[in-house]
């Protein structure tokens, strides 16, 4: 009596397959090494090759399925990239709005704290929290010291891209200067060299250019007036809501000495760290 193996053997089956036609014929057989009846092995021999091809049809749909899996899921994949790119930039924009925004530095007038070609970020969140504070280095809206100029559209969608990645616009729209003096406090900026009073306490300013003013505009009663400031004794104060702004580099700088205060609301952002270029890297 031939083996399950041998006969396997024969057919160009595996024992298993044998193993499993023979179940289904009612002669189960224990392992592969079991005999297999001769009339049983008459019949699978005249089958001939049936229970391969049977399982050979029954896998097939199985075998074209799984090889257009990867045609379908390229074609998914490149479908998903539009909506990646959407989402990254709807993101980009989110952060830009109302969390932080780079800023490039297109003049000397924050010298030597702030260079031209300068990138520096602002952090658009404290402000909601605290007010501005003296010695705080600040970004006004454009509209501050007036209107800017019209522009075509297609430069507007140009300028938003480029103040996404902190890239110069074309034209100086934003001003960056440092908080001199808050709302309610009496500000004064005289003398030879020029030194700062603030509710008539001198203001130690390391930070201004060459360590000193020689005789840039100044601050005095004289000048309460034009800048729409109330006048009392010893300076000018500044109206609630307000801050008075001045540019580190004093002789190089068009800030509120020039124009007056501003409105706390037109500050877009509390600039804190320069990121380029990489040898300036560091805080403010």
């Amino acid at each position: 009596m031939p083996r399950v193996y041998e006969v396997a053997r024969e057919l160009g089956m595996s024992s298993r397959e044998l193993m499993d036609r023979l179940e289904e014929l009612g002669n189960p057989v224990a392992s592969h090494s079991s005999g297999v009846d001769a009339e049983v092995v008459e019949r699978l021999r005249s089958d001939g090759q049936q229970p391969v091809t049977a399982r050979t049809e029954r896998t097939r749909p199985v075998l074209v399925t799984r090889a257009s899996r990867p045609n379908r899921g390229w074609l998914r994949r490149a479908a998903e990239v539009p909506l990646l790119v959407l989402f990254a930039f709807a993101i980009a924009v989110v952060i830009k709005t109302f969390l932080l925004q780079a800023f490039y530095i297109p003049s000397g007038s924050m010298f030597p704290t702030l260079r031209a070609g300068d990138r520096v970020l602002v952090e658009k969140v404290s402000y909601r929290l605290r007010d501005p504070r003296q010695g705080d280095v600040v970004v006004f809206a454009k509209e501050v010291f007036g209107e800017p100029p019209d522009v075509p559209w297609t430069q507007d969608v140009r300028d938003f891209f480029r103040e996404l990645l902190g890239l110069p616009t074309g034209f100086e729209e934003d001003y960056i200067k440092r908080v001199v003096a808050v709302g309610g406090d009496t500000i004064r900026y005289s003398g030879t060299p020029r030194r700062l009073f603030v509710n008539g306490m001198l203001v130690d300013e390391p930070f201004i250019n060459r360590g000193r003013d020689r005789s840039s505009p100044s601050i005095t009663l004289a000048d309460c007036e034009r800048l729409e400031l109330l006048k009392i004794k010893g300076g000018c104060r500044v109206p609630a809501g307000k801050v008075f702004v001045m540019g580190d580099n004093r002789g190089n700088s068009e800030d509120s000495r020039i124009l007056g205060p501003i409105d706390e609301d037109k500050i877009i952002g509390h600039a804190f760290v320069i990121v380029w270029p990489l040898p300036r890297l560091g805080t403010l």
